[in-house]
């Protein structure tokens, strides 16, 4: 049987970045970022006229070059991948910008690259997500007597992911069962006397499911003019608050307590300052073996998680209110693109999601969700508008700072001008 013919490389162009547009937008980026960088690879490889659409589940790519145009597009579904994998999908875009590597060896490569088996098993796995939630915890509270039973009920949600992975509709049902197996744990605890707070172990043991990054992403795609893309998040991420919500209401129910329960002050502890920083070591740790991060990738991870929490830490001491998210979002963004672009370190997206997660907007959303299907419906209306208007903050603040490497630094954007025709475009389809 002969081999097929290999493909030239002004074949392959189109359909290299159609899947690479696609493993981008999966890694969470925002979809003009991807879509510019598209463009730029496009140019390099001798192709001025590059027209991107990035939907929700497909990606349209039309080159022109002015004696021919086409048009390739991919429909996957369902790609979730690693950081590791991150990291290697923004390596091969760049290497594909600066003509390191033809379409056809892009295409071989990126194929490689969502292929790989994480490094890291599933006990590594569960442990990861147990440390998660140590480091949420301890930055929410930072008390030790809150880590045992966080590792606990993060340990239970890692199992339960673990066991829930390509399942189908166990998959997309996990966030409800995984509310409401640790709520229904924190509820019986409560009823036993449990002095740790219960609504900060369960934000602690579900923060993989609470979507304050997608949300934020969200934001800012609509603030690009990505109306379809932002939207679909936005809308995603509530849906997930609300499958969060629903499990834990009915474990109110079948345990016979009121889901207010978790909202239960304990009484005051001492608190020990160092024990946030702990929490911040924790977190990063955790999330390099949960999401088969490269070990190269911790220490910048660690060091945007720091910055993140130093600056909120600050901005809620001295300002307060909504500008605590929208100063660490401001800081942790050119921070991110730093050291992607100048220092050589881990894609942006690997250092700047998880900094997101630990600016928790998220969190209060669920609160006031858990009070909307309590006896406080109000109070639950006004933590819920002030989760909104945490996210635009946020989403906000993750615009300035990017505007702020633009600045500094070198646009992520190389041309306004070609920003604002792209805006200009969406607007008239």
């Amino acid at each position: 049987m002969a081999a097929a013919p290999r493909a030239e490389p002004g074949d392959a162009l189109p359909r290299f970045l159609a899947q690479l547009g696609h493993a981008l937008i999966a890694t969470g980026e925002v979809v003009a970022v991807a879509e510019d960088l598209l463009r730029r690879i496009a140019r390099a490889h001798g192709v001025p006229n590059c027209n991107v659409v990035a939907l929700p589940t497909v990606l349209f790519v039309k080159l022109d070059d002015g004696d021919s145009a086409r048009v390739d597009f991919t429909s996957e579904e369902g790609v979730a991948p690693t950081f590791a994998q991150i990291d290697r999908v923004f390596a091969l875009a760049r290497d594909a910008e600066a003509l390191a590597v033809t379409p056809a060896e892009g295409l071989a490569r990126l194929a490689a690259i969502m292929g790989e088996r994480p490094r890291f098993g599933v006990v590594s796995g569960v442990a990861g997500h147990a440390l998660m939630t140590v480091g949420i915890a301890l930055v929410l509270k930072p008390s030790l007597a809150i880590v045992a039973p966080a590792a606990a009920f993060g340990a239970i949600v890692g199992v339960l992911k673990a066991f829930a992975r390509n399942r189908g509709m166990l998959q997309t049902l996990l966030p409800t069962l995984a509310a409401f197996v640790v709520a229904a744990l924190a509820l019986m605890g409560v009823g036993h006397g449990m002095d740790v707070s219960p609504m900060r172990v369960v934000i602690a043991s579900l923060v993989t499911f609470l979507p304050g990054g997608v949300l934020a992403i969200a934001t800012m795609d609509l603030a690009y003019a990505d109306v379809v893309s932002g939207a679909s998040r936005f809308v995603t991420g509530i849906v997930q608050l609300l499958f969060l919500v629903l499990g834990m209401t009915i474990a109110a129910s079948l345990v016979g307590l009121p889901a207010e329960e978790l909202l239960a002050v304990p009484r005051p502890e001492p608190l020990a300052p160092w024990a946030v920083w702990l929490g911040v070591g924790a977190f990063g740790v955790g999330t390099l073996l949960h999401y088969d991060a490269a070990p190269r990738a911790l220490p910048w991870m660690l060091v945007v998680l720091a910055v993140g929490t130093a600056a909120q830490l600050a901005s809620n001491a001295t300002l307060g209110g909504y500008l605590g998210g929208f100063v660490g979002a401001m800081v942790v963004t050119p921070i991110a693109y730093l050291i992607q672009y100048r220092l050589g370190g881990p894609a942006a997206m690997v250092t700047f999601v998880p900094a997101l997660w630990l600016l928790v907007p998220g969190s209060l959303g669920l609160i006031g969700m858990t009070e909307l299907a309590s006896d406080n419906p109000l109070a639950g209306v006004e933590n819920f508008t002030t989760t909104l208007f945490s996210i635009v903050a946020i989403a906000l603040g993750s615009l300035v700072g990017s505007g702020i490497y633009n600045l500094a630094f070198d646009p992520i954007f190389r041309s306004a001008g070609s920003m604002a025709e792209s805006v200009r475009r969406r607007f008239e389809r």
